[in-house]
């Protein structure tokens, strides 16, 4: 169930999101698909731009294949599915743990993948994805074992797995209150893409384990994934052409 944020955060995205979501794939809003968002730098811009042009995005992906095997596949896998025993995600699911920045059209760029290749997750880098993690809520914390072991069966309502019936009503009351989970996963649990909570409605996309075992570990002992920050390491054709190659991968654009 990572991670959750320190502070309170206003549901209203999630009620924007949740009408969005019921949308087909594409432009939105009156935004055009190719029309940069606000505060996108020109090196982001011509990011996206190679990806617009079909024959350039082409070009793109056959050369950031090789770039992905020499930095990422030892992480992700060389079929970018992700590793279980390193907890890291599959990029091919078409489910983003961080969404991007065009809140109009709730799709990711390959810009916003370059951001996370360029400065990592939890990274020792100033512009890092870092703001909030999933802290440990077990023993010596705020939750004693019957709220750790009732909103663990509530979790699993969520994500649609069997759970004990008798102990939902204090795990939804746990949830919602004393372990504060809402505030980052959302009322539903649909997660916080601009944070990079969990969605808990996908257990397949959860990085520690789905069953009732991992899911209390997570509980007790928190969770902070990291991603190293490739920043320096990369030149700007490579960073350009691995973000549109990882994107070209996923089932999905749409991060909400």
């Amino acid at each position: 169930m990572p991670p959750m944020m320190q502070e309170p955060r206003s549901t209203l995205l999630f009620a924007i999101a949740a009408l969005v979501a019921a949308l087909a794939a594409g432009p939105v809003f009156g935004l055009d698909e190719h029309e940069a968002p606000a505060g996108v730098s020109a090196q982001e811009q011509a990011i996206d731009a190679v990806w617009a042009d079909p024959a350039a995005r082409a070009r793109a992906e056959r050369a950031g294949a090789p770039v992905f095997v020499r930095h990422c596949a030892g992480c992700h896998g060389a079929d970018a599915r992700g590793l279980p025993d390193a907890h890291t995600p599959d990029l091919t699911d078409g489910r983003w743990l961080f969404g991007g920045e065009d809140i109009d059209t709730f799709l990711i760029r390959p810009s916003d993948i370059a951001f996370t290749i360029d400065h990592g997750i939890r990274a020792a880098d100033p512009k890092t994805h870092n703001l909030a993690v999933m802290p440990a809520l077990g023993t010596g914390h705020s939750l004693d074992p019957d709220e750790v072991a009732a909103v663990t069966e509530y979790v699993l309502k969520l994500s649609g797995q069997p759970y004990d019936e008798t102990k939902i009503a204090a795990g939804r009351e746990t949830y919602e209150g004393e372990g504060g989970c809402y505030d980052c996963h959302t009322m539903q649990g649909w997660g916080d893409p601009a944070i990079g909570a969990a969605d808990l409605t996908h257990p397949a996309t959860w990085l520690y384990g789905k069953d009732r075992a991992a899911i209390t570990a997570t509980v007790v002992l928190g969770r902070a994934g990291v991603s190293p920050a490739f920043s320096g390491k990369l030149t700007p054709a490579e960073l350009r052409d691995l973000s549109i190659y990882v994107l070209s991968r996923a089932k999905s654009r749409r991060y909400i």
